[in-house]
């Protein structure tokens, strides 16, 4: 089975999308919808580099390399060392917490999270963003999507994998739309679309294309330019006039166009100049680190960093009086991510090649029977 190679300027893209999903959280920047930006970048290098490997896992069964159940416990493992430690164990301090100080009069929906559940408690149960661990929906929505997509793509001939996916985007496409038209609220349209689940898939079509067709499709990448210039102008849109409902759904399928033509430029393109900034050292750091900063930040007081009414009176210039709230809260998140990665993630992700070497022992000794 190949290996995935180190692709240039994704961790670079992933710091730029947690950073647009703070500036949204805790930086209130309301004139448009970065935090949308921002995870919807998220989903889409989920895609590409996810469901991509799930396609080499498929070809080799094809190959005879592995059988189903080897590809299909292989993935699941990988995906729990790298998702549930941290995770679970910031769940069970925030239940401590909770319980004894932090935010007692607000319900955090901690038991929806633990069951990847956030998303429908979000969208459906509440229709609202309550307390500060809101932002856990889009965790779970990856973990539906991982829970199906393997199931599937281990299932279907990797030959069919671009055409399936494609049609399950047409089919999200048409049930956001309809979400929209039908008067849902913002809410339930943003968290519980099919939508989302479309945008992860569309970083997997993206990859896969590019596996099995190469020149062929880079050939045909439009221009970075352009898909920028196609993210900024359905990003702006909404921000400067009210959308009828049916154009609203169609800007953001606009968008996730223009993302997607803009990552599949980046990965394309790996000595571009841009691509260059995106793998400058400190934000592709904070990229392999997103997924930390992503769960602690939002759990940071809003008050931490204000200046206290004595201070006051102190000759501190406008603009740092306004953001060190803020610039201090990105600090504190950078080094809670950075400690959760030195010290749990990164020591856990060591043992992704113990545990595929033991899977593969075991499924050699006990062989499958399922076709393959």
């Amino acid at each position: 089975m190949r290996e995935a190679r180190y692709v240039k300027g994704l961790d670079g893209l992933r710091a730029l999308a947690v950073i647009l999903v703070f500036l949204s959280h805790k930086g209130h920047v309301l004139a448009v919808d970065v935090g949308k930006l921002g995870v919807w970048t998220f989903f889409l290098i989920s895609g590409f580099l996810i469901v991509g490997e799930l396609h080499r896992n498929r070809q080799a069964v094809e190959c005879g390399a592995m059988t189903r159940r080897h590809a299909l416990a292989l993935f699941l493992a990988k995906r729990a060392l790298r998702i549930f430690p941290v995770y679970y164990l910031l769940l069970a301090a925030l239940a401590i917490a909770h319980a004894l100080f932090y935010q007692r009069g607000v319900n955090l929906g901690l038991a929806w999270h633990a069951v990847f559940l956030s998303n429908y408690w979000i969208g459906v149960v509440k229709d609202g963003w309550p307390g500060s661990t809101s932002h856990f929906w889009s965790l779970a929505v990856e973990q539906q999507f991982y829970l199906i997509a393997p199931l599937a793509l281990l299932a279907v001939p990797a030959a069919r994998h671009v055409a399936l996916g494609i049609a399950a985007i047409v089919l999200c496409a048409l049930t956001h739309l309809a979400l929209y038209l039908s008067g849902a609220s913002p809410v339930l349209i943003y968290a519980f679309s099919p939508w989302n689940f479309a945008l992860i898939a569309l970083g997997g079509v993206g990859a896969m294309a590019l596996a099995d067709r190469g020149a062929a499709v880079v050939r045909r990448v439009p221009p970075g330019w352009l898909g920028a210039a196609g993210v900024v102008f359905f990003l702006v849109l909404p921000a400067c006039t009210a959308l009828p409902d049916a154009i609203a759904g169609l800007a953001d399928l606009g968008l996730s166009a223009s993302l997607g033509a803009l990552l599949l430029w980046i990965v394309s393109e790996p000595e571009h100049p841009v691509v260059a900034l995106l793998d400058w050292a400190p934000l592709v750091y904070l990229g392999t680190i997103s997924y930390g900063f992503y769960l602690f930040h939002n759990l940071i007081p809003t008050r931490f960093g204000v200046l206290p009414a004595h201070v006051a009176h102190v000759a501190i210039p406008e603009i740092v009086r306004d953001t060190l709230p803020e610039m201090l809260q990105f600090a504190l998140a950078v080094l809670l991510a950075h400690l959760s990665w030195r010290y749990l993630e990164k020591r856990l992700l060591d043992f992704k090649k113990p545990v595929a070497a033991m899977l593969a022992r075991h499924f050699v000794a006990r062989p499958s029977t399922s076709a393959r």
